[in-house]
Parts: C-alpha cells; structure tokens; sequence
C-alpha cells in the first residue's frame, strides 16, 4: 500500500522529492494564473523555504541511517 510523504518526519527520498515536485508544480500553476511583484515575491520566498526544508529533510534522513547504521554495528558485533 502506497503512503504519503511525511512533511514533518520525512524518512526517505521518496518524501523529499514528492514534496519537492508538488511543490514546484503549485509555484508554476500560480505563476501561470496570476502576474504580479507581489505574487513572484511570495513564490520566491516560498521557494527559498522550499529549499531549506530540502536541505533539513535530507540532513535528517542521513542523521538517521548513520544511527541506524551504527545500531546495526554495534549489535552484530556482540
């Protein structure tokens, strides 16, 4: 069964890039339907949020697997 991507605890790359895409889609459908400075402000600040969360998500993904990986060394070991 398929899931929805986690916004707030993502924990794949599946996540990142279906936000990231719905997200692009959503800036491109508004650029497209309305003209404006105020408009192209608002998505460019919303792009730039975009992109922080890109880079937290994918730091906290790798966060994980590293603990996870470490978990997994540490209990083949004993």
């Amino acid at each position: 069964m398929a899931r929805l991507p986690s916004v707030r605890h993502p924990a794949s790359f599946f996540d990142v890039f279906t936000v990231t895409a719905v997200s692009i889609v959503v800036v491109a459908v508004v650029l497209t339907i309305w003209h404006g400075t105020f408009v192209r402000t608002e998505m460019g600040v919303f792009t730039v949020l975009l992109f922080g969360w890109v880079a937290w998500a994918v730091n906290r993904i790798l966060e994980e697997s590293v603990q996870r990986s470490d978990r997994t060394r540490r209990d083949s070991r004993r």
